[in-house]
């Protein structure tokens, strides 16, 4: 360690005053400098571009435990100490979750739907419950909204729309996406989870829902811990966003938060949450599983 510093700071001192700071020879520092690194060495100098890589790959999301994870996956088995001595090397530091603050109007709402789901959050099934929520996105020239709808099993966001508005017409073309997503019809009904905005209590959006043989569910009024998952997927896009959350126009926030949704959250990103899949990951496991189990005859 002591050669190492006089190394990182010989531009700046003599290296017969640091020998003699740190009671060394110079002697024993040129022959520290001539011998060949070990093999630790250059492997953690491997991973440290490694590591690189994927910070950049990810938005700078990562911390280190999901970091030697993904190692791990590539064949590099590391422990979460030395990956997290790695990344401090190379400061790189994860972005932290910011608060996040619900945007939907809760207070013009009459007859809300029952809170069905009543934060049961762990879903064994998908197309179990979905849950939906809108938020707002800064514009340079005013402001942009966002919906998404979330399938809870999985986390998979199966629609999402940028618009300059609220509107509930913009809500029932995101219902369509996910319902395109889907493909075929469940065999039960599924619960429909969001807050009490005016949106999902416009009667327009509540024929929807019974047509596509859904059960709406609500939160309680003003109780954003009711609809966490949707708050949190929010909040970790803008974090994750953080260079780009004050977007140009309608344009640029459209582009920006459909490639880190569909590109990066839903097939790249792992989640904790899903065994340390992604979303897409994870509903192929469940599907392959599903297929696999014997029929009782």
């Amino acid at each position: 360690m002591r050669y190492r510093f006089m190394d990182t700071h010989r531009a700046q001192w003599p290296l017969a005053a640091m020998s003699r700071a740190l009671e060394v020879s110079r002697q024993g520092y040129h022959a520290w400098k001539r011998r060949e690194p070990s093999r630790r060495t250059i492997r953690h100098a491997t991973v440290r571009l490694r590591l690189k890589r994927i910070f950049e790959q990810t938005n700078g999301s990562y911390g280190s435990p999901r970091m030697t994870r993904v190692l791990r996956k590539e064949g590099e088995i590391l422990t979460h100490k030395t990956v997290e001595r790695l990344m401090r090397a190379e400061s790189l530091h994860a972005s932290r979750k910011r608060r996040y603050r619900p945007t939907t109007d809760s207070t013009r709402t009459l007859g809300p739907a029952p809170n069905l789901l009543q934060r049961a959050f762990n879903v064994p099934v998908i197309d179990r419950v979905w849950v939906s929520d809108f938020t707002e996105l800064p514009c340079r020239n005013g402001k942009a909204y966002a919906v998404a709808i979330m399938d809870l099993c999985s986390r998979r966001i199966l629609g999402i729309t940028v618009s300059h508005n609220m509107q509930t017409r913009t809500l029932i073309h995101t219902l369509n996406q996910a319902c395109h997503v889907r493909r075929s019809r469940p065999t039960e009904p599924i619960v429909f989870h969001s807050d009490q905005g005016s949106q999902y209590n416009a009667d327009t959006f509540r024929t929807e829902l019974a047509k596509r043989n859904f059960q709406q569910s609500m939160s309680g009024r003003g109780n954003c811990y009711d609809n966490a998952p949707m708050e949190s997927f929010w909040a970790r896009m803008k974090t994750e966003l953080k260079h780009e959350m004050l977007f140009d126009d309608l344009r640029h926030a459209r582009g920006c938060v459909y490639r880190w949704t569909h590109l990066f959250y839903n097939r790249q990103r792992l989640h904790s949450g899903i065994n340390h899949l992604t979303p897409v990951q994870f509903e192929e496991e469940l599907i392959s599983q599903q297929r696999d189990q014997p029929t009782c005859l």
